[in-house]
């Protein structure tokens, strides 16, 4: 089956989602976030916690390659573009990777047999309930779970890795700022949604087969995020391909390095 569905063009895959519901939405404007997370489930809807964690479960089981927002992946498919920084920044030194809502190490899983795990301590940040769960059923040597971003100046953290997480934030600049501060040379802000208007703030609505559930989300104004990230000492050393829209909106990945 799945061989079948790999064969349609993606236009006729996307009329069938849409005919199922199986798209993801994005609905309303808002201006202030606690509004839209009123009219929301919330990222702290139990139902997405369940889930993640019957997963999860089943990686470790070696049942599945890995996953992501609570799906599960058969086969290997790593991020060819993050493997290929991460071996440039270990190159010379063992490094410090900080996963910022890295859930219970989907990325990792997703490319840890590509790289040298000597090299690397990767350490994810998540909520409190995951990070509880995580210290006591993920075992393995050099992925540690962290509910907030104190250890970052203590660690010497290399590289920080936001993967479609920055949008899902109620004060990304807050964090963002945090993280400048602490002059981390490396980050990568990937999987985002941007616009060429002015930033807006909508719901977003995941499909039954994943998980019903809705919560907010950040659209960016580009011109602004990269005025503040230039502002805080950063500069685009690359900007990575990604092949993602959400209704109307382009999703951008970019490498940024400390200037």
């Amino acid at each position: 089956m799945s061989f079948l569905k790999s064969l349609l063009p993606k236009s006729i895959k996307d009329f069938i989602n849409i005919i199922l519901n199986r798209k993801i939405r994005l609905r309303g404007e808002f201006s202030l976030w606690e509004d839209a997370l009123k009219k929301s489930s919330g990222y702290n809807d139990p139902l997405i916690f369940n889930k993640s964690k019957n997963s999860i479960k089943k990686v470790l089981n070696k049942e599945a390659k890995y996953e992501r927002d609570t799906v599960l992946f058969y086969n290997e498919d790593p991020d060819i573009q993050l493997i290929k920084i991460i071996k440039k920044l270990y190159k010379n030194k063992n490094i410090k990777i900080c996963d910022f809502g890295g859930s219970f190490g989907s990325s990792y899983f997703q490319n840890i047999t590509f790289l040298n795990k000597k090299k690397i301590e990767w350490n994810v940040v998540e909520q409190k309930k995951i990070v509880e769960y995580a210290n006591k059923h993920i075992k393995i040597k050099k992925l540690n779970f962290f509910n907030n971003l104190d250890f970052i100046s203590k660690k010497k953290i290399d590289l920080i890795i936001f993967s479609s997480v920055i949008q899902y934030l109620e004060a990304p600049y807050l964090i963002l700022k945090k993280i400048t501060k602490n002059k981390i040379k490396n980050i990568i802000i990937s999987r985002t949604p941007f616009s060429h208007k002015k930033e807006i703030i909508k719901i977003q609505y995941v499909p039954k087969h994943i998980y019903n559930s809705s919560y907010p989300v950040r659209i960016f104004n580009k011109f602004s995020f990269l005025k503040f990230m230039r502002i805080n000492g950063y500069k685009i050393k690359k900007k990575l391909k990604v092949d993602e829209k959400i209704d109307k909106y382009s999703y951008e990945s970019f490498y940024f390095v400390k200037d």
